[in-house]
Parts: structure tokens; C-alpha cells; sequence
């Protein structure tokens, strides 16, 4: 009998070890599904606390860049004050290298306990510094003069000519399309003698890299073109004071070295108006210097400050118009935080 038993014994073992090892993988299965129900929940309170902590940083830098670009307009209008020339040589000319911005209140007297660690750099540059597209077509009509400076600086930049063409095409239906949407009614005057006319509708023009859809040849162009052009609201001439020896050598038609020997005569004197060029020149003799193109002012600059939090940036830049002591922001735009840092001298 004790056999027979032990027989039977001997037979359902197998069996009991079976079911033993099925519960023990059912048992680690489950553990590893509550786990990963664990860690998914774990996973998605992480990424809200994460969105919501920089939201709230986002909004603290916004805020702070706000009080920075209030700033760079009272330094601009104190300039306007001192002087009616612009050059590099004065205050909103200086970068702000990256500063702890609790240093700034301090000096103040303001408390700065609640503040968050928060680092601040930015600077001003001229946007007249730069060849403004504007002056192509102002009032709709192609300038030739401008056209012509557009053409020199394409040839020194490597970029086509017909690039310059298309953009004066483009920048000249642009303003006319403007215009009859803000003549009374929405109704399209007769464009005057000599205006470019498009039989196509015409998008907006408001920005640099909107010219990009004018041909894919422009698009192609722009960044080569981007150091030393820019477009705003109303034609302005290049201030002599602070643009660079390329666009000094395509707006007054000299060679590479007479515009580098300008730069370097402005960091000893300033030049007070376009007769200070000429003389500057030296041997090169007289120049017949178009004021639409060449002035020795500016009316219009360009703010770029980043924030820093943490390990969080934010960067934007403000376009600031000044009329006498007036300065408008007329946009601000998000930016890459590295363009925030001060340009190469």
C-alpha cells in the first residue's frame, strides 16, 4: 500500500511544480505591469510639473525682457537728448554682458528675495546700419540709385544679380499692395508713372525672411544677405557712422580698402555729416553722396536681450523706433537665445 502511495506521490509531483512555476510567472507578471502602470503615472506627473515649471519661467523671462527693452528706450532717448548724431561710441552702443539681475536691484536698494535666479545679457544695435530693402522702391517706384547699391553689395557677397532685380520687384509690389489696402475703401489707386504693377496678389511684406517666397533663387540669397541688409517700415538711409566696410563700399561706390580706411577714421572722430566722409576720404576726391542713402543718424535699432532661469533661456528682439524723444516698440519677436550675444566689433 505504502508503495502504491508513494507511486502516486512520484506521479503528481511533476503536476504540483507545474502549477507552481505557472503561479510564480503569473505572480511576476503582474508585479511587472503594476510596475510599469507605476512608473507611467510617475512618468506623466513628472512631464506636467515639467511644462507648468517652465511656463512659469517663460512668463518670469517675458516680464524681465519686458523691463529691458523699456530700459534700452529711455537710454535711447537720453541719446536723444545729447546728441542728433549716432554712433558707436555712445552709450547704447555698450553691450550688457551676462549679469545676475539681483545685482541690478540690489544696487537699487529693492529687495530681491522672492526673485528667482535670473540672468540677464543683451545689447542695441543700429538697424540703419544695415542696407534697409525699403529704400528699392519707396513709394512703390523702383529707385535706381538704390537698385544699384543693392547690385554692388550682391556682386561682393556672391550672390546673382537678378537676386536684387527680384527683390526690388518684390519690395515695390509689396508697398503698392499696402497702400491700396489702406486707401479709403480697400480700392487700388493708379500707381504712378513708373511704378512696378503686378497682375498676381501680392502677400505682405513685414519682415526680412517674408521676401523668401518671392523666388527660390531669394530664398537661396537671403543668408548671405542677412549681416548686411534689413527691411523696415519706411526707407532710411545707411548711418555712415555705424555700418560696416561692405555696405560702406556698395552705398557710396568706393573700393574695399577706401570703406575700410573709413571705418577706422570714424574710431578716432565721428563723422558729424556726410561732408566728414569726403574729407575722410582723403585723395579719393569728391563724392556726390545721395542723403536718401548715406546719413550719419539713425531712427531706428534693434533691442536683443536673453534671460536665463536655471537652465532655461529666452531670448527676443524689439524693433524700436525713435522720432525726437518718442520711441515706439513696433515688434518684438522670440529669437534664438544665442543672437542675444553682442555682435564682433
Amino acid at each position: 500500500m505504502s508503495l502504491q502511495l508513494r507511486k502516486i506521490a512520484t506521479l503528481r509531483t511533476p503536476r504540483a511544480e507545474r502549477s507552481r512555476g505557472a503561479a510564480l510567472i503569473t505572480a511576476l507578471l503582474i508585479a511587472a505591469l503594476a510596475a510599469v502602470m507605476v512608473s507611467g503615472m510617475f512618468w506623466r506627473q513628472w512631464g506636467a510639473i515639467s511644462r507648468e515649471q517652465t511656463a512659469k519661467q517663460a512668463t518670469q523671462a517675458r516680464w524681465i525682457l519686458r523691463g529691458t527693452v523699456d530700459w534700452a528706450r529711455l537710454i535711447l532717448r537720453e541719446d536723444a537728448r545729447n546728441s542728433s548724431v549716432d554712433d558707436l561710441s555712445e552709450p547704447w552702443a555698450v553691450p550688457l554682458a551676462e549679469s545676475r539681475l539681483s545685482t541690478f536691484l540690489a544696487a537699487r536698494g529693492q529687495s530681491v528675495g522672492s526673485l528667482p535666479d535670473a540672468w540677464l545679457e543683451g545689447h542695441i544695435t543700429d538697424a540703419q546700419s544695415r542696407f534697409n530693402l525699403a529704400d528699392l522702391a519707396p513709394g512703390g517706384r523702383i529707385d535706381p540709385n538704390a537698385l544699384a547699391v543693392l547690385q554692388r553689395l550682391c556682386a561682393t557677397l556672391g550672390v546673382s544679380q537678378d537676386v536684387a532685380q527680384t527683390l526690388a520687384n518684390g519690395v515695390a509690389a509689396a508697398l503698392l499692395a499696402t497702400a491700396a489696402a489702406a486707401a479709403p475703401g480697400g480700392a487700388a489707386s493708379q500707381p504712378a508713372p513708373g511704378a512696378y504693377t503686378a497682375q498676381t496678389s501680392v502677400l505682405p511684406v513685414q519682415q526680412l525672411q517674408d521676401l523668401a517666397r518671392l523666388s527660390p533663387a531669394v530664398a537661396q540669397a537671403l543668408p548671405a544677405l542677412l549681416p548686411d541688409v534689413t527691411l523696415l517700415p519706411t526707407p532710411t538711409p545707411v548711418n555712415a557712422n555705424t555700418a560696416g566696410a561692405t555696405v560702406l563700399a556698395a552705398v557710396l561706390n568706393i573700393s574695399a580698402d577706401a570703406a575700410a580706411r573709413l571705418v577706422q577714421a570714424r574710431k578716432q572722430n565721428y563723422f558729424r555729416s556726410t561732408g566728414d566722409i569726403t574729407t575722410a576720404l582723403g585723395h579719393q576726391g569728391q563724392l556726390d553722396i545721395n542723403p536718401a542713402l548715406v546719413g550719419v543718424s539713425s531712427g531706428f535699432f534693434d533691442a536683443t536681450a536673453r534671460v536665463r532661469i536655471d537652465h532655461f533661456e529666452y531670448a527676443e528682439r524689439a524693433l524700436i523706433q525713435r522720432v525726437g524723444l518718442v520711441t515706439l516698440v513696433l515688434r518684438m519677436q522670440r529669437v534664438p537665445p544665442w543672437l542675444a550675444a553682442a555682435p564682433a566689433s
